[in-house]
């Protein structure tokens, strides 16, 4: 029902009394009654609460904010929410109530839309796998942490969801869920209100099942203004945001990295026939970037900082012994290794590594390679394979993945990754793509 509609096409049909949001959002909870007693993607969700919401939200509606009236929002449990708990994956925080909103949720309530209820995450957003099961086939994993907002959008239970990524945890699980993941650049959604683990890694991102709703949910969600001068200026740009000259210029990227040496056969095949299609565009020009030393260190790099910003955050539940997992006991651990030295030469090493991106990026538009090693890995699986993501988002990177592929009845994605704060131009990049047929418009969900 509607799955194949944009937001703003939905929204059209309501202020035309051919849309009742109300029977809108009462699909969605049937989809929840339905699939949640196996799909597992609720930490928290109430129907009698939900719709109280759908009511609120059309009762206070204000038309020059309704960019998101009545459209509900699953919320990854570790943003901060008024009115149910946030537990962030953890027994220690059952029940907690932090009473106030997550800046980001509050931009989506104030703009007409409502927080559905609270997605499964990981322990604290890190590695733990949960009980969320993959839409797709439940004998596998729908990734890690953001499993449950990934899922919730992949089972048809929810049309948007937000979560974050440190690493990779927007992109593997829209990826490994068949649906279209949005990492914007860091710092353009804020992160008030919600679990840090990192200060120079965490990013607020989103899912849906087209471009078009994700670009409506990061225009609802980021920071705007003269308070961000530094953000609004290239966001609000339009030559930041154009093509650099009349064909799209496209970096490949895979071999020039050695984690592509554990891709599977069938995504390399893949990728190399979606590599095809793009040569034969006329205004795509593809091109094989070259990277320094340093893209190679990324992942060690990443780590160090990682580790040793968990084993920080998470110190007193290190020593009391209140953390549930042992991969959280095992990062915090070696987090307490890394010597300060280390951490802040990891950290200069990230800036550089920044500032060669963007170098790159003058020649460039856009890279492209896989979001993923292949589909999902087996149910259960803590660490998913290597890829390229962690160094996308260390350089603070807008990327989205696209539901491009399937094998063997599981969905896997393309990754498009675009110069920091150039988050319009990736969007409009994929968009072109959509329109030369090259990628799909709406993702296709589970049954």
């Amino acid at each position: 029902m509607y799955n194949n509609l944009s937001i703003n096409e939905l929204l059209r049909l309501h202020k035309a009394g051919e849309l009742d949001l109300i029977a809108w959002n009462k699909h969605f909870i049937d989809r929840v009654n339905a699939n949640e007693s196996t799909i597992h993607a609720w930490q928290y969700v109430n129907e009698d609460h939900w719709l109280k919401n759908v009511d609120e939200a059309i009762a206070n509606a204000n038309p020059a904010f309704a960019d998101l009236l009545g459209v509900p929002v699953g919320i990854k449990d570790i943003f901060n929410t008024i009115d149910m708990p946030t537990e962030m994956g953890s027994p220690i925080w059952k029940g907690f109530t932090p009473g106030n909103d997550a800046r980001v949720v509050h931009n989506i309530k104030f703009h007409g839309g409502l927080s559905a209820g609270k997605t499964v995450t990981a322990e604290f957003a890190v590695h733990t796998p949960n009980e969320t099961r993959n839409p797709w086939n439940t004998a596998y994993s729908p990734g890690t942490s953001s499993s449950g907002s990934a899922a919730a959008v992949a089972a048809g239970m929810v049309p948007l969801a937000i979560g974050t990524q440190t690493a990779g945890s927007i992109i593997r699980p829209a990826s490994y869920c068949g649906v279209f993941g949005f990492k914007p650049t860091f710092g353009t959604l804020p992160r008030t209100g919600m679990l840090k683990t990192t200060d120079t890694l965490d990013t607020v991102g989103l899912f849906g099942t087209n471009t078009d709703d994700c670009r409506r949910l990061f225009d609802v969600m980021r920071v705007k203004g003269l308070d961000y001068p530094y953000v609004n200026n290239r966001l609000e740009n339009p030559s930041f945001q154009q093509k650099n000259g009349a064909k799209w210029k496209v970096g490949i990227v895979l071999e020039q990295h050695s984690v592509a040496a554990g891709y599977t056969d069938f995504a390399l095949k893949a990728f190399s026939d979606f590599v095809e299609k793009l040569n034969s565009l006329t205004d795509v020009e593809v091109v094989s970037p070259a990277f320094s030393p340093l893209f190679e260190q990324a992942h060690s790099v990443q780590e160090t900082i990682y580790h040793k910003a968990l084993s920080y955050y998470f110190k007193h539940e290190f020593e009391k012994k209140t953390l549930m997992s042992p991969v959280m006991y095992e990062i915090v651990a070696e987090g307490n290794a890394i010597s300060p030295e280390s951490y802040h030469a990891a950290i200069a090493n990230q800036g550089a590594l920044t500032a060669e991106m963007d170098s790159l990026f003058q020649d460039v538009d856009v890279l492209i390679t896989l979001s993923t090693a292949g589909h999902a890995p087996e149910f259960g699986i803590a660490i998913d394979p290597p890829d390229t993501c962690l160094i996308w988002t260390m350089c603070g990177l807008p990327t989205l993945s696209i539901p491009q592929f399937q094998h063997n009845g599981l969905p896997f994605g393309v990754q498009a990754i675009g110069r920091k704060y150039a988050d319009y131009k990736l969007l409009d990049f994929v968009a072109f793509l959509t329109e030369k047929g090259i990628t799909p418009q709406f993702a296709s969900l589970s049954n």
